[in-house]
């Protein structure tokens, strides 16, 4: 992996950024729902008065030793699921999500049409939420487990044929365009997943990088786009929360824009506005 200072700057004047997503999963649960709502909402209903209840979202892991079975896989639980909240500002692109093993921080566009505040000014938002956070637990925090930083593209179709994806090759260069067929009509759509390993000074692998595309309705206009995902998850740092976060936060940071430049095709680096 090249040097930080040796990467190319990428930066678009009209980035398909749709939605940013910040976690961090605890290795136990840390927090209830009397804590949450009558100790760390009112630290941050301030700036998030909105509320909404949501059900949970299961515990993100990695494995390195076996490949993952494909299809639906069955998971015992010991115990009912907790509720996972949601705390939002008041027009509603930013949410703090708080369950009991986790919390998330996300921004996003609502219209369609708000600018992306950049990572530098979103992390030390996240970093202060982590610090509120802290405050409200019972007892001292269980040790964090996994830490995600996840990009979500909103990418308008640039399909030949009215009505369909078209070929996910005109956004993704390294896959090949269908070619011209007697039989088959032209492709409708097409999903991806690509996963990468990251690895630490050792080459032992300690988290994964993965590429998503699936196809979906732009939820304004209705017109076929696909959302395209950098998703970074790995084992936090040394240290104690929040600056274990942010030792992987900054890697993935780097690993997304700079991987997203390089899976996605010029042509759509000219339709974004690349500096």
């Amino acid at each position: 992996m090249p040097d930080a200072a040796d990467l190319h700057e990428v930066d678009f004047a009209n980035p398909p950024l749709n939605e940013v997503s910040f976690s961090i999963q605890f290795q136990t649960d840390v927090i209830d729902e009397v804590a949450a709502l009558s100790v760390f909402l009112p630290k941050v209903r301030g700036e998030f008065p909105r509320l909404e209840k949501q059900p949970p979202v299961p515990p993100a892991s990695e494995t390195f030793e076996i490949v993952p079975t494909a299809g639906p896989q069955l998971r015992l639980m010991a115990a009912p699921p907790t509720s996972r909240y949601w705390f939002m500002t008041d027009d509603q692109t930013k949410i703090i999500q708080v369950q009991s093993d986790r919390l998330m921080f996300n921004w996003r566009q609502v219209r369609g049409d708000e600018t992306y505040p950049r990572y530098k000014k979103l992390l030390p938002e996240f970093v202060a939420i982590i610090g509120k956070f802290l405050e409200s637990l019972p007892g001292p925090a269980a040790p964090v487990a996994w830490v995600e930083l996840q990009y979500i593209n909103a990418v308008p179709a640039v399909g030949d044929t009215p009505g369909t994806h078209g070929q996910l090759a005109r956004i993704l260069r390294h896959l090949v365009r269908d070619p011209s067929r007697e039989y088959l009509p032209p492709v409708e759509d097409t999903q991806l997943q690509e996963r990468f390993r990251i690895t630490d000074e050792t080459g032992a692998p300690v988290g994964r990088l993965y590429v998503i595309a699936i196809p979906a309705l732009n939820p304004q206009t209705m017109q076929p786009m696909y959302l395209v995902t950098m998703l970074a998850r790995g084992r936090p740092g040394q240290g104690e929360p929040p600056d274990c976060a942010v030792e992987f936060l900054d890697r993935a940071h780097d690993l997304i824009v700079h991987g997203f430049h390089e899976v996605t095709t010029d042509e759509m680096h000219k339709i974004w506005g690349e500096a």
